[in-house]
């Protein structure tokens, strides 16, 4: 069988060293792209259980069954999509799937117009919306040293994390505006015009990417996820990481049902209050993003994860607390304490993964770290709807709140607090046994 490999590290081509990330064309391109992206994902995060709650008057399962059909290929093709894009170049990739998810979710608008809306076309657009994102986000993550050289992996991490602090701000206050002014359906049609625009700065990038370099090897793709899955579950850091992430995103897909419901049908919100709670509580996103180099540079890699694990982890015991008088504040403190510890964890995670992971594994090793860390997002979102329908909104985010406190042992407890070297300093050879620090 042939077996193609995308060579990547520091080539020619590449960004040069002494060029400051924010004045290279292709990077802010880069940069722009995953903005829009961000600013979409987070208008239909909202707009689409809101279509399915106060539109279609959906019940508490099919809202958990809307949030879990977004997430659930990350779980079905998450192993196959890293074994995908390491036999082809991924920049394509990144450009098809943001138009394709344009595409998709134009669909709810025009059904809505017809009046023929109805969840299961939610469902459809939700599904095949979580599929092209699967692919992109594995894509982008193996195509970052490509473009960046791993030299730089973390301060493009720490800067593309801006991305998600500007669209986690912007993108919950327009969604409430969009779909107080325009309904949600008619949001979603603003949402894809974010996708087009990510799709449209990653068609215009003009650094090469490394050549797809064509060997013959016999192993099946089964054989080669299956070495994705051995290195990531022998590796000390890389197997503890994807415990606790997974952790965390099931919490939080578990959150994003069951918070809106409580929101709604509990407090009574509105659209418009939902969305500024949200563009409130991240702000914490906004303040931290930028702080993360200076203080992993202080703290280290190990400690910073750490504290960032112990704030985000024990912050949603502060959902359940809110009653109808002081609900708004309370809610602001819990969602900003969880955004600000987001940077802090998800920057050294990522530049950490990836730059103690050999090139030829890099693209397997995103596919099964996303197959492992978001494919309990499916999980929790559909236990949150069942289990909100069952008992209650307020109880069942008590249940999340000491799920998401125990799920913190994953890193005070394990190899990951000990690591002080920063990640660009780290090497793909760093494997069990060979460094004594991580050991």
């Amino acid at each position: 069988m042939v077996n193609q490999q995308t060579q990547v590290g520091d080539l020619p081509g590449q960004l040069p060293a002494s060029r400051p990330l924010m004045r290279d064309r292709d990077f802010l391109k880069m940069f722009v792209s995953e903005g829009s992206a961000g600013v979409g994902s987070q208008v239909s995060l909202l707009a689409l259980p809101l279509a399915a709650i106060v539109l279609l008057h959906s019940s508490a399962f099919e809202v958990g069954t809307l949030a879990a059909l977004g997430t659930l290929p990350y779980l079905l093709f998450g192993l196959p999509a890293g074994a995908f894009l390491e036999r082809v170049r991924r920049r394509p990739v990144l450009l098809y799937s943001a138009l394709g998810r344009a595409a998709v979710l134009a669909v709810v608008p025009v059904f809505w117009a017809l009046g023929r809306l109805d969840v299961e076309i939610l469902y459809a657009v939700a599904f095949l919306v979580g599929l092209m994102t699967t692919f992109y986000d594995i894509a982008w993550q193996a195509y970052l040293p490509s473009l960046v050289g791993t030299s730089r992996l973390h301060e493009a991490s720490a800067r593309l994390s801006l991305c998600d602090s500007g669209s986690q701000l912007v993108g919950p206050g327009l969604a409430g505006f969009l779909i107080r002014a325009l309904s949600a359906p008619l949001a979603l049609l603003v949402d894809a015009l974010g996708f087009v625009v990510a799709g449209l700065s990653v068609r215009r990038i003009r650094r090469p990417e490394p050549s797809v370099v064509v060997s013959e090897d016999d192993s099946t793709m089964r054989e080669q996820i299956a070495e994705g899955l051995r290195y990531v579950a022998r590796h000390p850091l890389l197997r503890w990481t994807a415990v606790y992430t997974g952790a965390v995103n099931g919490v939080g897909a578990a959150l994003n049902v069951v918070l809106v419901l409580f929101e709604v049908r509990v407090l009574h919100f509105s659209a418009g209050t939902i969305g500024v709670i949200f563009l409130l509580g991240n702000l914490g996103f906004v303040l931290g993003a930028p702080l993360v180099r200076s203080v992993t540079a202080r703290l280290g890699v190990g400690r910073t994860m750490l504290l960032a694990a112990l704030l985000g982890g024990t912050a949603p015991a502060l959902f359940p607390l809110a009653k109808p008088g002081d609900a708004i504040p309370v809610l602001v403190v819990g969602w900003f304490c969880r955004a600000l510890a987001s940077p802090f964890y998800g920057v050294n995670q990522v530049s950490l993964r990836l730059a103690i992971t050999p090139s030829r594994l890099l693209a397997r090793m995103t596919g099964t770290m996303k197959f492992l860390v978001m494919g309990t997002m499916p999980v929790g979102s559909f236990l949150g709807g069942v289990l909100a329908g069952s008992f209650g909104s307020r109880s069942t985010l008590w249940l999340i709140a000491s799920v998401s406190a125990l799920s913190v042992l994953a890193v005070a407890m394990t190899k990951l607090r000990k690591v002080s070297t920063a990640p660009h300093e780290l090497r793909p050879e760093t494997v069990v046994g060979l460094n004594p620090e991580l050991a």
